[in-house]
């Protein structure tokens, strides 16, 4: 019985440190990628920073893929907890305005998960398996339809599941938005010319007058 209770213990330990050993790789990955692109962000960099070997991350991480689409869940979360956190502080009363600085600000003030998401569909969701993929698709249904019904409730001219469509336009257009805005560099250079500054897009206004301009047609349709 004691010696059951100290392998018990002992797994344990061995448990908490591989979950320790896992948010870490997580965290020198996150903090990486904040200064660098996707690109230059390796395994074999990320292995570096943390002070293990390459083949360490892949016990945690099948593939590159996998590990920056568990940074995503983890920036995802937080995100929607902070909005969710902001609606839940109007009770229940907001005007557009107010709903589209909540949405617009935490976003803004979180250029990694923007950057993110605008590769989510095109690479991050590659290359991962099956369990990995489902995980992640279910923790984001959760998200979009609590904070689709807070918003539901903050904007009465919303129909049941109009607040989850909100949120998958949003996606959209911060996709759209984010990659018109962060050009490539010799792009960035080009657009100095004079006749082609109409090409420069800030995200932040864009994205704010997007999602406005939304708001207001879904609600003068109720009118």
């Amino acid at each position: 019985m004691i010696a059951e209770k100290m392998n018990s213990r002992q797994r344990a330990v061995r448990d908490e440190q591989k979950l320790e050993r896992r948010q870490a790789i997580l965290e020198t990955a996150w903090k990486m990628f904040l200064h660098a692109s996707y690109e230059d962000v390796t395994i074999a960099a990320v292995a570096e920073a943390s002070d293990i070997a390459k083949g360490t991350v892949y016990l945690y991480f099948k593939t590159k893929e996998e590990l920056f689409l568990s940074i995503q869940e983890q920036q995802l979360a937080a995100w929607f907890d902070e909005v969710d956190a902001c609606l839940e502080a109007t009770s229940g009363k907001c005007t557009v305005p107010q709903v589209v600085s909540i949405i617009c600000n935490t976003l803004i003030h979180r250029p990694g998960l923007t950057r993110l998401l605008a590769i989510l569909h095109i690479t991050l969701e590659h290359n991962v398996d099956y369990d990995t993929a489902l995980r992640f698709k279910h923790m984001l249904l959760r998200h979009l339809l609590q904070t689709g019904t807070l918003l539901e409730q903050c904007l009465p001219f919303l129909t049941q599941g109009e607040g989850v469509q909100l949120l998958l336009r949003s996606h959209a257009l911060v996709i759209g938005l984010q990659h018109l805005s962060d050009p490539a560099p010799i792009i960035k250079d080009v657009l100095q010319e004079p006749d082609l500054q109409i090409f420069e897009i800030d995200f932040a206004r864009e994205f704010s007058d997007s999602l406005e301009t939304m708001l207001y047609g879904l609600e003068c349709r109720s009118k």
